[in-house]
């Protein structure tokens, strides 16, 4: 019940502060765009901003609200409450990756129509929102300003992204498997190409990895980074 509460609490949260008017915009934005665009380019810009639209808008999104938090010291009150971490991690990633299916629909369905490959791609875009949230979050947790945020992110996002290279054509490399973007990648293009068992089934498998590699990492950040320095103690 904390977690529901938490959920919803955090959706309130995003209204307040704007997240769902900012996505509105944005979706908007892309969906001009897209329809702006010739045919034969249509697919592939469609891809890479679905990709954009869950994993970098939510990894800064997530990275503003934890800084903003810390910065007004609720964190202070928050964690000396029964709410545990994992609460405040899984609430607010949820909520923005909820965020993130329902514009990535909008966008997607406004200018493709449904077909038979949905489930596959709104996986892709829960998966990639889930990951990147959490490195979001993870990383601001680590950092007292939002320059020093802005900073570090640039180094962790141009490494996570790299598999976009192959999508725009300049470069391909066997490298990019180890990377989370080539699974978020491949179940995002399944809306126009049918996937092989193989891919698919690699694409879930290192996306799930890599999303409980993340929540690990991002709740040892949470405990280490923010916890033990305002004295909550071992949650």
């Amino acid at each position: 019940m904390r977690l529901q509460a938490a959920f919803f609490y955090d959706v309130k949260l995003q209204f307040r502060h704007g997240f769902y008017y900012a996505y509105l915009i944005i979706s908007t934005i892309y969906i001009m765009v897209l329809h702006a665009l010739p045919q034969e380019f249509r697919q592939t810009a469609d891809i890479i901003l679905t990709f954009s639209d869950p994993g970098v808008l939510g990894f800064f999104f997530v990275g503003g609200l934890v800084l903003l938090e810390k910065g007004q010291n609720i964190h202070d009150n928050l964690f000396v409450t029964p709410y545990k971490p994992e609460e405040y991690i899984l609430s607010k990633t949820l909520s923005l990756t909820a965020l993130s299916i329902l514009t990535c629909s909008v966008i997607h369905l406004s200018t493709f129509g449904f077909h038979t490959n949905l489930f596959l791609y709104l996986l892709g875009v829960a998966m990639t929102s889930f990951f990147f949230t959490l490195i979001g979050m993870g990383l601001s947790a680590r950092c007292k300003t939002i320059n020093q945020f802005f900073i570090k992110s640039m180094l962790y996002t141009s490494i996570l992204i790299l598999p976009l290279l192959e999508t725009i054509g300049l470069w391909n490399s066997p490298l990019f498997y180890i990377l989370p973007a080539k699974g978020s990648l491949l179940l995002i293009r399944s809306a126009f190409t049918n996937l092989s068992l193989g891919e698919l089934t690699y694409a879930v498998i290192s996306l799930a990895v890599w999303c409980v590699v993340a929540y690990f990492w991002t709740r040892n950040s949470i405990r280490r980074y923010i916890i033990l320095k305002i004295g909550g103690g071992q949650n």
